[in-house]
């Protein structure tokens, strides 16, 4: 694991970017029988001594489900950058989960997919092309704060002939707290380079309009071809500090905190989404739940 403070900038290649129930606890049951005495002390100093830790486990529990969509069943266009640009138009794909602002999205063999990229600019149904080799995507929903985002992936491989030409950065990434183009936290889960990292966009630069500061980065060797199970948590705590937290398969691979350095931190809610760069890849069991 590796922990990092923002304070280096790094560009992150835009070329071809597009334009700008929770359920309530169950009740006891009734009869239950009384604790010993000292029982309850007892559990409440493990409590404590757990949270201590400040381990990864404490807040990996499963909570009530905040935005959940369902990318299953038979083979189709969900939708794509055509219904973005074109949303009134007859035999247009419209999605009320996602927005897909370039590129394409289908479920395909009963799980989400980014579809072949190409360098196509897609109709309607994507007939001729998923224009996926830059692909994004947010949820329409933009009240995410302080969540928690898991997701299955499978990175099937990597390209050079996109609307982009290749770079290091090539791969999956996640977006939080997304407010526009310009502005938003991103955590690159796949990269060509071998890296996870979590940047910071804000207005004002030539990355598509914006500037990307590098908060933290760690190794990590992408499984190409294999399921890999994440769980990205942003939470703000006192003094407006962001702390943005991933783990691969329930080990922590990458904690990085934005203190405002480099640009005030991000704290308002957004969007969440993804992001593809010259990547053939699946998704599945997409969850976001409150911190």
């Amino acid at each position: 694991m590796h922990r990092h403070n923002g304070r280096t900038r790094d560009a992150l290649r835009t070329a071809g970017e597009p334009r700008s129930d929770a359920v309530p606890p169950a009740s006891a049951p009734p009869g239950r029988p009384r604790r010993r005495p000292g029982v309850r002390t007892a559990l409440l100093l493990t409590a404590v001594a757990v949270v201590g830790t400040g381990g990864w486990a404490v807040w990996s529990r499963p909570h009530p489900a905040a935005f959940a969509p369902r990318l299953t069943g038979p083979d189709r266009l969900v939708t794509n950058e055509f219904a973005h640009w074109n949303p009134q138009t007859p035999g247009t794909h419209v999605s009320r989960d996602w927005d897909v602002s370039s590129g394409s999205l289908f479920v395909h063999r009963g799980v989400a997919w980014s579809g072949v990229p190409d360098a196509s600019v897609p109709d309607a149904g994507s007939s001729r092309g998923t224009g996926s080799s830059v692909f994004r995507m947010t949820t329409r929903r933009r009240d995410f704060e302080d969540v928690t985002v898991s997701l299955r992936v499978r990175n099937l491989g990597l390209t050079a002939t996109g609307r982009a030409a290749a770079s290091e950065i090539d791969g999956v990434h996640l977006f939080l707290r997304w407010q526009s183009p310009e502005k938003l936290y991103v955590v690159s889960l796949n990269r060509r380079d071998g890296l996870m990292v979590v940047k910071k966009k804000l207005p004002g630069g030539d990355a598509n309009g914006g500037t990307y500061y590098t908060l933290g980065q760690a190794r990590y060797a992408v499984p190409y071809g294999r399921w890999q199970s994440f769980r990205v948590r942003i939470r703000t705590s006192g003094g407006g500090l962001v702390t943005i937290t991933a783990a691969q398969d329930g080990r922590e691979v990458l904690s990085a905190t934005d203190d405002g350095s480099e640009g005030a931190a991000i704290l308002s809610p957004g969007a969440v989404g993804l992001r593809g760069d010259n990547c053939d890849f699946e998704f599945a069991g997409f969850r976001v739940t409150r911190t």
